[in-house]
């Protein structure tokens, strides 16, 4: 069985391969030209994609060129956008820095400059110090501190615009029971009075006090400068200048300076009290401009009465004198007047009595050498008489100044 078994399977084996060639016999001229078809195909295939291929490549260098160029001529537009974006940008730049190089050159001269100020400041300063401790150590002299203020107050005239000699006198003498007195300043007002200002220039104890600030000796310095301004004052109302002089009852006490003023009375408040009582006056350059300024209105108002009082007399003189001269002028008319009418009397005579006996020489045909006797006129106008009574001299001249007057009170 299994013999018939390995038969069957022989025979199915062989039967197979047999239709297998069979098979391949019929198929193989088909597959033969199917494999010529193919390789037809793969040939004219090749062809066909070489053909694209080239065509790919030219059309693609084609537009790769165009593409080139355009890339090319839009790199070359935006290069010249971006250069002309950056030298936009960097040309203020450059500018600023340029301008930045010219300030710091200008800077560099003028620090060159400044360097020579500040050393020049620093000479002045130097200077002025030295010039400073030099005043100071002068000022530290009664006689030179007296000077000194003596100084300011003039320089105070001075711009008050007083004269020396006719608005004040300086250092005049005078001598009161036997005793000799030398008043600094003496101003005169308009009408003759006298005022007396005393120069006090307290100035070592302020600078002492000025010198011991914020230490435990200030209060005895400030208790020294309130002491010594006390004795100014005693000392100057026991003078009594008043009576040497056409003087109301009082002395102007002057210190020089705003700040010895100031300390003076804000450190003693019964100081310009006890002042009044003694008949002083404590004046600073502040007050006493005022005082002064109130003596050279009184001077300016007595000027401007002593130039109307002149106008007057001026006007009393010319008044009288154009008087004069109208009784002239009245005199002058009535001769002309006069003149008028012997005139029109001798034209009258002239052509009644004489014209008329010589018209009869021409009747007789005497010779006149050609001439024409003449045809004398009268004159019709007369002169005008002055009517306004001042010209015509009836006003007493004595009574002039006074008519003035009463016109200048009424106006």
């Amino acid at each position: 069985m299994a013999i018939g078994f390995t038969l069957d399977l022989l025979s199915l084996v062989l039967g197979f391969v047999g239709g297998m060639l069979i098979l391949f016999a019929v198929l193989w001229p088909k597959i033969a030209r199917a494999r010529l078809a193919e390789e037809q195909m793969t040939r004219v295939f090749d062809e066909m994609a070489q053909d694209s291929l080239r065509k790919s490549q030219d059309q693609f260098l084609q537009l790769a060129q165009e593409k080139l160029k355009q890339a090319q001529m839009e790199g070359s537009f935006d290069l010249e956008r971006r250069q002309k974006s950056i030298s936009d940008l960097v040309d203020p730049i450059g500018k600023s820095l340029k301008d930045m190089e010219l300030k710091i050159e200008t800077l560099g001269k003028a620090g060159a400059g400044l360097e020579a100020q500040l050393k020049n400041f620093s000479e002045d300063q130097r200077y002025l110090r030295e010039q400073t401790q030099s005043l100071v150590q002068v000022l530290r002299n009664p006689t030179a501190r007296g000077r000194w203020g003596e100084m300011q107050l003039q320089r105070t005239f001075e711009l008050i615009g007083f004269v020396e000699g006719i608005h004040y006198t300086t250092q005049k003498a005078v001598i009161a029971d036997g005793v000799t007195q030398k008043p600094d300043f003496i101003v005169t007002l308009p009408n003759g009075v006298q005022i007396v200002i005393d120069v006090k220039t307290p100035l070592d104890p302020y600078w002492q006090m000025m010198d011991e600030n914020g230490t435990a000796e200030q209060e005895n310095s400030l208790i020294h400068f309130r002491q010594k301004v006390r004795d100014h004052l005693k000392a100057l109302s026991q003078k009594d200048y008043w009576r040497q002089f056409d003087s109301p009852e009082f002395v102007v006490m002057f210190l020089p300076s705003e700040s010895l003023y100031s300390l003076a009375v804000s450190q003693d408040q019964s100081l310009l009290e006890e002042a009044s009582r003694a008949n002083i006056i404590l004046a600073s350059p502040t007050t006493i401009m005022g005082l002064l300024r109130v003596v050279m209105y009184g001077w300016q108002q007595q000027k401007i009465a002593e130039e109307a009082k002149t106008v007057a007399t001026l006007g009393s003189e010319l008044y009288r004198r154009v008087a004069v001269f109208g009784d002239h002028m009245s005199k002058l008319g009535r001769s002309l007047t006069s003149s008028v009418e012997n005139y029109n009397k001798a034209v009258g005579s002239l052509d009644s009595s004489v014209l008329p006996t010589l018209r009869k020489f021409k009747d007789l045909q005497v010779p006149t050498g050609g001439k024409e006797l003449p045809d004398a006129g009268q004159i019709e106008s007369s002169t005008r008489m002055i009517s306004s009574p001042e010209l015509q001299n009836t006003l007493d001249p004595d009574n002039v100044t006074d008519l003035i007057e009463r016109k200048s009170r009424l106006e």
